[in-house]
């Protein structure tokens, strides 16, 4: 089964409408530093949004793009200032390869060809949310054939703090190769 999941935020949308580039407002710094239980937040946050439709420039409850979703979720777990686009995203965090997802990754995609134009946030077990333009927020899975052929690739902004070790600031790595 095909999804054809156009319309999200890159620089240019699929309508050809650029977003403005006035906005030079500073993002939160990379990494976020983040406890564990966070991350139960972030899921908890994206299931409450599950149905809502699909809205081109939309980064309320009202309605979300692609990007908007994504601003959303990491300004209300997070705290967080994301970029506004899928393609200013995509530049903003540390290449992850694949095998390597946790949970609060972002995954891009090129839908349309060419350039980045989607978004999700990375679950687990190959899950993603995201905005579809067909089925609002939604989940995705990475092994969906759809999705393998336009995958792109996907950035971390989360670092896990241990909770035991927040006086010495250490981080928590899984299985991640370190820096």
């Amino acid at each position: 089964m095909a999804l054809f999941l156009n319309g999200c935020a890159g620089s240019y949308s699929a309508q050809g409408v650029q977003y403005s580039g006035k906005n030079k407002k500073k993002y939160t710094q990379l990494p976020i530093r983040v406890h564990e239980e966070k991350l139960v937040k972030l899921l908890e946050t994206v299931s409450s949004l599950f149905g809502i439709k699909y809205l081109y420039g939309g980064d309320t409850v009202g309605g979300f793009d692609c990007s908007g979703f994504v601003q959303y979720i990491y300004r209300k777990t997070f705290g967080a200032d994301l970029p506004r686009t899928s393609v200013e995203l995509s530049e903003y965090g540390r290449k992850i390869p694949s095998g390597n997802f946790r949970r609060g990754d972002l995954v891009f995609f090129r839908l349309n060809g060419g350039s980045i134009d989607h978004v999700g946030i990375y679950l687990d077990r190959n899950l993603f949310a995201h905005a579809s333009s067909s089925r609002g927020i939604t989940m995705g899975n990475l092994d969906n054939s759809y999705y393998k052929k336009r995958f792109a690739k996907a950035v971390r902004l989360l670092e896990i703090i241990d909770p035991r070790d927040e006086q010495t600031g250490r981080v928590m790595h899984g299985n991640e190769p370190k820096d």
